[in-house]
């Protein structure tokens, strides 16, 4: 028989000697039925909390998944990059290397464009990809430099090449502040034409492509660490949840299904 079945019958008031018996249990009840309406209450926030939490992690591995793939391709990019530029023979054909034609349209301006030839084109193009990849990391660890002080150390891992700047200015590559590059195409074509030892001193294996190809490394020992836990990003924030969607929620669930346990006692 029900708890509420007894309490609202007369059997308890008909049956001499239960009186007391009988304001116990109605009082057991009344005081369990407001328990358990606090208790849903409850409850319900603590699932809330539960299904907050679960999206915040969720946002949460998403957002490393992709901090990671992007670091992996743009330190893969790089480094192919680099390997070439390590070992390229910039060497070219003066003669007709360099083609320059001018032309006077009908309103008498005057343009003049510049060829270059197959061996200096793809000189130039290698060396463009190569700065290009390394622009793009530079830019990858310092637009990501708040994450952690990891992250922070490698965009200036990645930008010491201002101490060179006056070397790589020579060959026609401008040093930026953050030690990103920027390319004079033209004092670079003829770097190449009239001095190509120098331009594979300054970029191959012991110029800039030998420091980017160690930068990598470094940054690739480093990788399984940069981006910060969940614990150092949102700190007491995942205590608090973590708290309630643990212990204390398997707790407010078997409270709120007390009643059951009563109505088999009675």
């Amino acid at each position: 028989m029900a708890i509420n079945s007894i309490a609202n019958s007369g059997w308890l008031f008909n049956t001499p000697g239960v009186n007391k018996q009988q304001d116990s249990i109605a009082k057991l009840w009344n005081n369990y039925t407001s328990s358990q309406k606090n208790a849903t209450s409850a409850l319900a926030g603590l699932q809330e909390v539960n299904a907050n939490l679960k999206s915040l992690m969720a946002s949460y591995d998403e957002a490393k998944t992709t901090f990671n793939s992007e670091l992996k391709e743009n330190l893969d990019m790089l480094s192919q990059s680099a390997e070439k530029i390590k070992s390229y023979n910039f060497s070219v054909e003066k003669d007709g290397a360099i083609s320059t034609k001018t032309e006077t349209d009908d309103d008498g301006n005057v343009t003049e464009t510049t060829t270059y030839s197959k061996d200096l084109q793809d000189a130039l193009d290698t060396v463009k990809g190569f700065v290009s990849d390394y622009n793009t990391a530079i830019k990858f660890f310092k637009d990501n430099g708040s994450l952690s002080k990891r992250v922070e150390n490698l965009a200036g891992v990645f930008g010491d090449s201002t101490y060179r700047a006056s070397n790589y200015a020579q060959i026609g590559l401008n040093v930026g502040s953050d030690g990103s590059f920027t390319i004079d195409e033209a004092k670079l074509a003829d770097a190449i034409i009239n001095d190509p030892n120098k331009v594979a001193r300054t970029l191959g294996k012991d110029g800039l492509a030998g420091k980017a190809l160690e930068h990598v490394s470094f940054a690739n020992s480093q990788a399984e660490n940069l981006f910060p836990t969940a614990q150092a990003m949102f700190g007491d924030q995942i205590d608090a949840a973590s708290l309630y969607t643990g212990k204390a929620y398997r707790n407010m669930t078997a409270y709120s299904n007390m009643g059951n346990l009563l109505n088999m006692m009675f």
